[in-house]
């Protein structure tokens, strides 16, 4: 690997349920579930000991009591996920490589072509990685190790819980060409029925399918599925610039939910801990993201067959700001208008289009001056009150001043274009 980058995939292990044992001061070997509280709940995650026994995401939670009586239930904690995932990126980041690119909120790419011989090798800086997070935060994560981001991804699901594995292109056709085409990363269940209906069945017969069959069958993404399967891939670690061009999370669920009141719990907890970070680092955005991905049928099919859809929606807000308040609602606003009760699987929230306050790039006005732009702890305490009730019951002063003034204004049939709506849809290989 001596002439080539070398890129690990970190992924962390059953990440929800490890920091919920973590917070808890659970052994890590505790048998957890995790679940939202009520009378119907299903296990949302579960801890590789509680998997061990059969006690696995989507399970009722009455049933994986059955089977285990020393089961320990605990709710879903988005805020903690964060912070967890937060402070994994933030010992990389300090102690490893500052070439990463976060993909998800367990999940990043590390570039470390120029740090592993630190180590003797890369197999030895993944050990040392390992064993920092486990000792500073008592949650263990595996990393794969190749020359591209397809193969490093590919290589972690090789060795869980806390395993280290490699793979390299030499090694492709022993390793990845025999697996099922379905286990292949970036085949949907769209595409590896299509290519299993065209006799292509596994990973070499994918490999050694001729690239005009498979544009003509796939269209551009056919060439891109050749190459990744002769173990050919994007070796770009996409590193966020100093001016912070967006700050945002993406939280894949461990298993699909329908439930709004969770959904609308994740956006609260990305939501509050974007403005943390922008407040930081004396930033205020004006355009707030929010990206959902859902499996849905598609009744074209007899078998109502699911497919995976990646939805996003974005506001440009008059003013830009850093509050929660803000990013909340806005963020809510983005989320109202995608979801229609489908069950999600991936769910995020991003700002960007920033304004820095330390450069001077904004002029502040008397007005902002007295209408001091940082959250009270009146606002923080209003904001979460509503969020538990999940309405807007409770409102401030001048913001009840400025929705007479908008009702004023609607009511005279002006047009109110402060903000701005686009919708669409995107679909993306590699989470940015």
């Amino acid at each position: 690997m001596s002439n080539k980058k070398v890129i690990f995939l970190l992924d962390m292990d059953a990440f929800f349920a490890s920091c919920s044992i973590a917070k808890n001061n659970l052994p890590m070997d505790s048998i957890v579930g995790v679940a939202s509280p009520n009378t119907r709940a299903i296990i949302t995650s579960s801890s590789y000991k509680a998997r061990e026994l059969g006690i696995k995401a989507g399970m009722p939670v009455f049933q994986a009591k059955k089977i285990s009586k020393d089961l320990i239930i605990l709710p879903s904690d988005f805020k903690t996920y964060i912070d967890f995932s937060t402070k994994v990126f933030d010992i990389i980041y300090n102690n490893f490589s500052k070439k990463m690119e976060i993909a998800s909120i367990d999940e990043c790419y590390i570039d470390v072509t120029n740090e592993y011989k630190k180590f003797q090798t890369a197999t030895k800086m993944a050990e040392a990685i390992k064993a920092k997070i486990l000792k500073d935060l008592n949650v263990s994560c595996s990393i794969g190790i190749s020359s591209n981001k397809f193969l490093a991804k590919t290589a972690v699901d090789f060795k869980k819980p806390y395993g280290t594995m490699v793979l390299l292109r030499e090694n492709v056709p022993s390793i990845l060409w025999p697996m099922k085409i379905e286990k292949m990363y970036g085949v949907g269940i769209a595409t590896a029925e299509l290519l299993k209906s065209n006799n292509i069945l596994t990973i070499g017969e994918l490999a050694n399918t001729e690239v005009e069959f498979l544009e003509k069958l796939l269209g551009k993404n056919g060439y891109n599925l050749k190459l990744r399967a002769l173990g050919i891939g994007d070796d770009d670690i996409v590193v966020s610039s100093n001016d912070y061009k967006s700050i945002g999370n993406e939280m894949t669920l461990e298993f699909k939910s329908s439930d709004e009141f969770e959904l609308q719990e994740i956006i609260y907890s990305i939501s509050q801990h974007i403005s943390e970070r922008m407040k930081k680092r004396f930033l205020e955005a004006r355009t707030v993201a929010v990206v959902l991905r859902f499996e849905r049928e598609n009744q074209e099919k007899f078998d109502k067959r699911l497919h995976k859809k990646t939805v996003t929606r974005q506001e440009t807000l008059s003013v830009s700001s850093n509050n929660l308040e803000d990013i909340l609602a806005t963020a809510r606003s983005c989320f109202d208008y995608l979801w229609q009760g489908q069950p999600v699987v991936l769910i995020g929230v991003r700002v960007s289009n920033f304004i820095s306050q330390v450069k001077g790039h904004k002029q502040i006005s008397f007005e902002d001056v007295l209408n001091n732009k940082k959250t009270s702890k009146v606002e923080q305490l209003i904001s979460d009150i509503n969020f538990s009730l999940n309405s807007e019951i409770i409102i401030t002063g001048s913001k009840l001043a400025k929705k007479q003034q908008k009702n004023i204004s609607q009511s005279k049939f002006i047009k109110d274009d402060s903000v701005h709506l686009s919708n669409t849809n995107v679909k993306k290989e590699w989470k940015e």
